[in-house]
């Protein structure tokens, strides 16, 4: 598909480099001409120096044939004007960035009123994000799928766990509709067979209905949140406290800036809110940081999140969760097993592709949802069988999927089940499938051959 994305900061590269991988044929406009000859000269797409939003750099950039419009500036209303400006010029769909929370109303997202095809929020996306991971503490990372029926979650196996020396066919029968997916040992990922034994220090990623996972949650090691300490009062905490304002745990915030520490002390008066430097140990202490089952790390530094988590991880704080956007920074607290890992550039980015991946479709099925887990090495995809095809009415034993493929769960009229080799895929069914291929678009890309 023609796209034209405007903007080319983290997320615009990140997203440039996603659709280049997918073959699409991408228009940059980009108004700091370094940046914008930086990112055409690394993925080889045609580029645009100038401001999105003017109607002569739409005009050039061919927007009359545009598939996909997508502005992603660090401004919501010149992407909100570029994208309205674009759909009036001929570009079929539009997607925009929009970040600030004063545009968090039901006119911008039930009403819809500029028509766009869909409005990307990284902070809030990233709160939800936190949310989930503040459900289930034991975990490294949470994702739902069809509509909260089936979550995908990422434990470690550690050494007094019950589950060491357990073969992948013992853990089935024991934990019934729970599915081990995908593992990753010695930073080598892979889908386990029924043969498999599971190893201290394995990374185990998990599927089931949501009832069942928080039950094997709670088996792994009983835990929960009951007070958190968020340092740094962005978006992202914003959007989060206004998840977890009607929720039972005590919230603190730490915030460096006094004008921004007086707003969140105005917006949540029932959270505690403290002017200070939350990165810097002798806070971290007075306000008894080890005294709370979580920290979140939010600031706008990465390296600043980074060793504030690595601080707090020694001073025996259970659940680090930290933000980093710079993915290149990943490699450091990779073999870390203190953190959750939150990381909006990536999360956006998945929204987006999502979204174009539902608009290159197969005859025979519908991509309607995708997730990247494990620093995005894996692909976890949700398709709906449309109509009879080689995939339905025959065993899953009997079908030939490539090596690195396994179908995790099945939506059959609205509940979820959990496969043998036994079942069969039926027209209408919605499956959840996890691979290690990238660049999946259509069904028949399971198959072998």
């Amino acid at each position: 598909m023609k796209i034209i994305v405007v903007g080319g900061g983290k997320v615009g590269t990140a997203l440039c480099r996603s659709l280049v991988a997918e073959k699409h044929d991408v228009v940059l406009i980009e108004q700091n001409e370094a940046v914008l000859n930086h990112i055409t000269k690394r993925y080889d797409i045609i580029g645009i120096v100038g401001n999105g939003a003017n109607f002569k750099m739409l005009e050039q950039a061919d927007v009359e044939h545009c598939d996909i419009f997508i502005s992603i500036t660090e401004y919501d209303e010149v992407n909100m004007v570029a994208a309205v400006l674009a759909k009036k010029m001929g570009a079929k769909e539009t997607i925009v960035r929009v970040r600030n929370p004063e545009y968090s109303n039901i006119y911008f997202k039930e009403k819809n009123i500029l028509g766009f095809s869909l409005v990307v929020n990284p902070e809030l996306l990233a709160a939800r994000y936190i949310a989930n991971i503040i459900d289930f503490p034991n975990a490294l990372s949470v994702e739902n799928f069809a509509n909260g029926r089936v979550a995908l979650m990422e434990f470690k196996i550690k050494d007094d766990s019950h589950l060491c020396h357990m073969n992948i066919s013992h853990f089935r029968k024991k934990f019934g509709n729970i599915i081990v997916c995908a593992i990753e040992r010695d930073d080598k990922l892979m889908i386990p067979d029924g043969d498999f034994t599971l190893q201290v220090n394995d990374k185990i990623f998990v599927t089931g209905n949501r009832l069942e996972i928080m039950l094997f949650h709670n088996q792994v090691r009983p835990r929960v949140v009951k007070s958190l300490m968020i340092i740094g009062a962005g978006k992202i905490a914003y959007y989060l406290l206004s998840i977890l304002k009607n929720s039972k745990i005590d919230l603190k915030v730490i915030e460096t800036n006094r004008e921004r520490a007086e707003f969140f002390s105005q917006e949540f008066p029932e959270v505690y809110v403290v002017h200070g430097d939350g990165t810097a140990k002798d806070i971290l202490l007075e306000e008894s940081a080890t005294n709370y089952d979580a920290v979140a790390t939010l600031t706008g530094v990465d390296e600043e999140n980074i060793i504030t988590s690595m601080f707090l991880n020694n001073l025996g704080v259970q659940k680090n969760i930290t933000k980093v956007n710079r993915t290149s920074l990943l490699e450091i607290i990779d073999k870390q097993d203190f953190a959750s890992i939150v990381t909006p550039k990536g999360i956006a980015v998945d929204a987006i592709m999502h979204f174009i991946r539902g608009r290159y479709n197969a005859q025979f099925s519908s991509l309607e949802a995708l997730h990247h887990v494990a620093n995005g090495q894996i692909e976890t995809l949700q398709f709906q069988i449309k109509e009879e095809n080689k995939m339905t009415g025959r065993p899953l034993a009997q079908l030939k999927l490539k090596k690195g493929i396994l179908i995790a769960a099945i939506i059959r009229q609205g509940k979820a089940i959990f496969p043998t080799g036994d079942d069969s895929l039926q027209v209408g069914d919605k499956i959840i499938v996890t691979t290690l291929i990238h660049n999946i678009t259509k069904i028949y890309d399971l198959l072998e051959g």
